[in-house]
C-alpha cells in the first residue's frame, strides 16, 4: 500500500470514524479498568499486527521480510501487554482462572486495534492472515532451533523434567471436568475438519484418477470440503459456547454434566485425533513434495525473507545480555523469582530465546484462530476490519461489565463497537455501489447518523438501568428487564436501518 493510498484511506470518513471510535473506546477501557498502560501496549501490538497483515497483502520479498520482522515485535508486545494488564488488575500470579478476565480484556483491545488498522488498507482477508501466519511460523522455527541448540549446549546445567508424551494428551482424551470435556471435544472436531480440508486442497486426488471419473471425484471432493467447512463453523461456535459452562450458575441451570458425559468417552476422541493427525501428515507430505519439485532459487527466495524475524531475535538475544538482566530486575514481584531462576538456568540469551519462542507460539495460536474464523465466515466478509474492531470493543465491554465497572462506560463501549462495525460495513457498501471517488459524502452522513443512533441507544440503556435500579426487581425479573432493554436498543437500530 502506497503513501498516497494510505492518505486516501485516512481521509475517508468511514476509516477515520472507526479509528476514532476504537481510540476513544480503548481510552475508556483503560481508564475504567485501571489498565491504561497494559491496554496501550496491547493496542500497539495490535496495530503492528494489522500493519503486518496490510504489508503481507502484497507480494514480494520486501513484504515477506517486513512481515517476518514485525512478527516477534507483535508476539512480545502482545504477551507483555497481557502480563501488564494482569499486573495492573492485581491477578498476576493468582492462577489461570483468576487471570482470564484480564487476558480477555487485553485480547479485546488488541483485536480492536487490529481491526481499526485493517480499515486503512485493502482489508484483512484470509490470504493476508495466512501469510502473516507463515511469517510467524518461520520466525518460531528459527528461534526454536536456536533455543534447542542452546539447551543442548547447556544440557548439564539445565534440569529437564521427565515428561511422558501421553500426559500431554490426557486432558484431550480423558478430560477432568464437564467444561474441559465440551471444549476439547468440539476442538477435536474443528481440528479434524481443518486437517481434512487442508489435505483435500493439497493432495492430488482427482489427478490420480482416470479422466472419466475426475468430474465425479471433483464433485465429491467439493461436497466433502463443504461438509468439513460446516463442521468447522459449528465446532468453533460450540466450543465458544461451552466456555461459560465453567461458571457454576450456568452449570447448574443447564444440563452441562449430562451432555459432557456423552462426549467424554475416549473412543470418539481418539478417532477424531487420529483423523486429524493422519490428514495433517498427508497434507504436510504433499506440500513438502511440491516444494521439493520447485526450483532451488525460488525456494530460497521464499525462505530467506521469511527468516528475517527469527534472525533478528537471535541477534538481539546474543547481544543484549546486560539489558536483559536489568529488565528481569524490574519485573513485577509476582513473576520476578521465576524469571530470575530461568535467567540463572538458561543464561540471558536462552531466556530471551525461550520467552520469544513462547510468545511466538501464542501469536501462532491466535493467528490460527483468526484464520479459522475468517475461513468459516464467522467474521463478515465485506469489511472485516470494522467487524473485528466492533468485536474487540464489545469484548472489553463484557469483561468490564461483568467486573462491576461503571455501567455508563460499559454502554459507551458497546455503542462505540456498534459504530465501528456499522460505519465500516456501510462505507464498504457505498464504495462498492458508487466508487471510492463519490462515496465520501454518503460515508460522512452515515457516520454522523450511526454516532447519533448509538448515542440515543446509550441514553436509553442508561435511563432504563436507572429505572430498573429504582424499582428493585427480583433477580429473575431483572434478567427479563435487561433483555427488554437490549431488545429496545436492537429494535431502534432495526427501525433506523
Amino acid at each position: 500500500m502506497t503513501g498516497a493510498s494510505l492518505a486516501d484511506r485516512l481521509a475517508r470518513p468511514a476509516s477515520l470514524t472507526v479509528a476514532l471510535a476504537v481510540g476513544v473506546g480503548l481510552i475508556v477501557a483503560g481508564v475504567t479498568g485501571g489498565t491504561a498502560a497494559g491496554i496501550a501496549l496491547t493496542a500497539a501490538a495490535g496495530i503492528a499486527l494489522g500493519a503486518a497483515a496490510l504489508v503481507r497483502s502484497r507480494d514480494g520479498p520486501a513484504a515477506a521480510a517486513t512481515g517476518a520482522a514485525l512478527a516477534p515485535l507483535v508476539a512480545l508486545g502482545g504477551v507483555a501487554g497481557v502480563v501488564l494488564v494482569a499486573a495492573e488488575r492485581g491477578v498476576l500470579g493468582g492462577g489461570l482462572v483468576a487471570a482470564l478476565p484480564a487476558v480477555a480484556l487485553a485480547v479485546g483491545a488488541g483485536v480492536a486495534a487490529v481491526g481499526a488498522t485493517g480499515t486503512l488498507g485493502e482489508g484483512i482477508d484470509e490470504r493476508a492472515v495466512r501469510r502473516v501466519l507463515r511469517s510467524a511460523a518461520a520466525t518460531l522455527t528459527v528461534v526454536g532451533l536456536a533455543f534447542v541448540a542452546l539447551l543442548a549446549a547447556r544440557f548439564d546445567a539445565v534440569s529437564v523434567p521427565t515428561l511422558s508424551p501421553g500426559a500431554l494428551l490426557d486432558p484431550v482424551l480423558s478430560p477432568g471436568g464437564p467444561t474441559v470435556a465440551l471444549v476439547t471435544f468440539f476442538g477435536l472436531v474443528v481440528a479434524a475438519a481443518l486437517a481434512c480440508r487442508w489435505a483435500l486442497s493439497t493432495l492430488p486426488i482427482t489427478e490420480l484418477l482416470p479422466r472419466a471419473r475426475r468430474e465425479a471425484a471433483e464433485r465429491a471432493v467439493d461436497r466433502l470440503d463443504a461438509d468439513c467447512r460446516v463442521a468447522m463453523k459449528y465446532g468453533v461456535i460450540a466450543a465458544s459456547a461451552s466456555l461459560p459452562t465453567a461458571i457454576p450458575a450456568v452449570r447448574e441451570a443447564l444440563p452441562v454434566v449430562g451432555v459432557a458425559a456423552l462426549l467424554t468417552p475416549t473412543g470418539p476422541r481418539l478417532l477424531l485425533l487420529s483423523v486429524a493427525a493422519v490428514a495433517a501428515t498427508l497434507a504436510l507430505v504433499a506440500r513438502l513434495l511440491r516444494a521439493m519439485a520447485g526450483t532451488t532459487a525460488s525456494t530460497l527466495g521464499r525462505l530467506l525473507p521469511a527468516t528475517a524475524g527469527g534472525v533478528l531475535v537471535v541477534l538481539v538475544a546474543v547481544g543484549a545480555s546486560g539489558q536483559i538482566r536489568t529488565a528481569v530486575a524490574g519485573l513485577p514481584s509476582a513473576v520476578r523469582p521465576v524469571a530470575a531462576d530461568l535467567l540463572g538456568a538458561l543464561s540471558p540469551t536462552g531466556l530471551v530465546l525461550g520467552v520469544a519462542a513462547a510468545a511466538l507460539g501464542a501469536l501462532l495460536a491466535s493467528l490460527t484462530a483468526l484464520f479459522v474464523a475468517l475461513r468459516i465466515d464467522l467474521v463478515p466478509a465485506r469489511e472485516r476490519g470494522g467487524a473485528l474492531a466492533g468485536v474487540g470493543l464489545s469484548t472489553c465491554a463484557v469483561v468490564l461489565g461483568v467486573g462491576a465497572a461503571s455501567p455508563l462506560a460499559t454502554f459507551v463501549l458497546v455503542g462505540l463497537g456498534v459504530v465501528a462495525w456499522d460505519v465500516s460495513d456501510q462505507g464498504a457498501a457505498v464504495r462498492a455501489d458508487l466508487g471510492s471517488g463519490s462515496a465520501g459524502r454518503l460515508e460522512a452522513v452515515h457516520a454522523v447518523g450511526s454516532v447519533a443512533t448509538a448515542t440515543v441507544g446509550v441514553g436509553v440503556a442508561w435511563a432504563s438501568l436507572g429505572l430498573v435500579g429504582a424499582v428493585a426487581l427480583p433477580d429473575g425479573v431483572l434478567v427479563g428487564a435487561v433483555a427488554a432493554v437490549a431488545a429496545a436498543v436492537i429494535l431502534l437500530g432495526v427501525v433506523r436501518a
